[in-house]
């Protein structure tokens, strides 16, 4: 039975929810920022904005927030990331553009830098970064449409293409 740290009580049904935007960013801690700036910046062109604690910590963004990505030298030495369907985190992902040809031109990019991509779909796949991190890079899958939808992201090569769907409760 999995431990409920953020309440010493059942959670409350009843209570509303919260109601959070977006995703803000994502912490991840490395063996080594050279190699994380090397992979984040270099290779996937995430723009470095900045650092804290000295230096141990360093900023990515996307383009739109001060950061998207934050990669903190890790405090201790550690295995890394856990094997795929363990609890974790288990990957993060990136939105290279809207069409196959920004997809495959992404990963000639990748793969000319030494790369092997994984995982592929048609529409996105994989690699991993300096720690081991699955390291998604994807097309449109999700993007929000107009009046505040959603769209569905098709899980299989069969599955009809994606469709518009009213966000609850927004």
């Amino acid at each position: 039975m999995a431990s409920q740290c953020y309440t010493k009580r059942p959670m409350e049904t009843r209570a509303p929810a919260v109601r959070v935007r977006e995703l803000g960013h994502v912490s991840l801690f490395v063996r080594d920022l050279d190699a994380s700036r090397r992979f984040y910046r270099d290779a996937l062109g995430l723009a470095e904005t900045g650092t804290a604690k000295d230096g141990r910590i360093v900023f990515f963004s996307a383009g739109v927030h001060h950061h998207d990505l934050s990669c903190e030298l890790a405090r201790a030495p550690g295995a890394g990331p856990p094997p795929k369907g363990v609890p974790g985190l288990y990957h993060i992902a990136f939105d290279v553009g809207a069409s196959p040809e920004e997809l495959a031109a992404a990963r000639r990019a990748l793969e000319a830098r030494g790369l092997t991509p994984f995982g592929e779909t048609p529409r996105s796949f994989s690699v991993r970064d300096p720690d081991g991190h699955e390291v998604e890079l994807y097309v449109d899958p999700g993007r929000r449409g107009s009046a505040g939808r959603t769209r569905q992201m098709a899980t299989s090569p069969a599955a009809s293409a994606a469709t518009a769907k009213p966000n609850a409760g927004r």
